[in-house]
């Protein structure tokens, strides 16, 4: 990723770092963006501590995360009107894995199911202050068969806008 990027524009920097150790300097950015990635770092926190020290005062950290509620269960089946299942608690964090595969690709996600209530008091611990809470379902223009259907009952995706005062 690191090699398209520079190929499409060698003018802009990119860098390889971990989130929870940003190599920029304290106040160094306007904005920062965590897409659909706390939930596989081992060390949200941290990461979330990064991005408000190298924010500046009234800068912007928006983050978009796998949904808690659809990590903490499971449909009982494919049918649209399939049973949504929560086997054990909503509001304790676990390790969970996904395999995906498609078109002959094959990709393992290990990730942590957090609740809506520690990205919150993460984001609050960290100094920012939320502005803006979306839980996003699924648009009709998404389904591609009844099978799909039943997910348009639940939220998949939550997104944050935060402010560092």
């Amino acid at each position: 990723m690191l090699e398209a990027a520079r190929t499409e524009d060698d003018g802009i920097p990119v860098h390889l770092a971990d989130a929870a150790a940003l190599p920029f300097p304290d106040g160094f950015a306007d904005l920062a963006i965590a897409f659909m990635s706390l939930q596989d770092i081992d060390d949200a926190e941290a990461a979330i501590g990064e991005a408000a020290r190298v924010l500046k005062p009234g800068g912007r950290f928006c983050l978009a995360v796998v949904h808690p509620f659809g990590s903490a269960g499971r449909f009982a089946g494919y049918e649209a009107d399939a049973p949504f299942v929560v086997d054990g608690s909503y509001l304790e964090r676990f390790r969970y894995r996904d395999e995906l595969e498609r078109d002959g690709l094959r990709v393992v996600f290990e990730s942590e199911h957090r609740p809506i209530e520690w990205y919150v008091d993460a984001l609050v611990g960290a100094g920012f202050v939320v502005e803006r809470l979306r839980e996003v379902g699924m648009p009709e223009e998404a389904v591609e068969n009844d099978r799909h259907r039943r997910w348009q009952r639940l939220p998949l995706f939550l997104h944050l806008r935060t402010l560092r005062p």
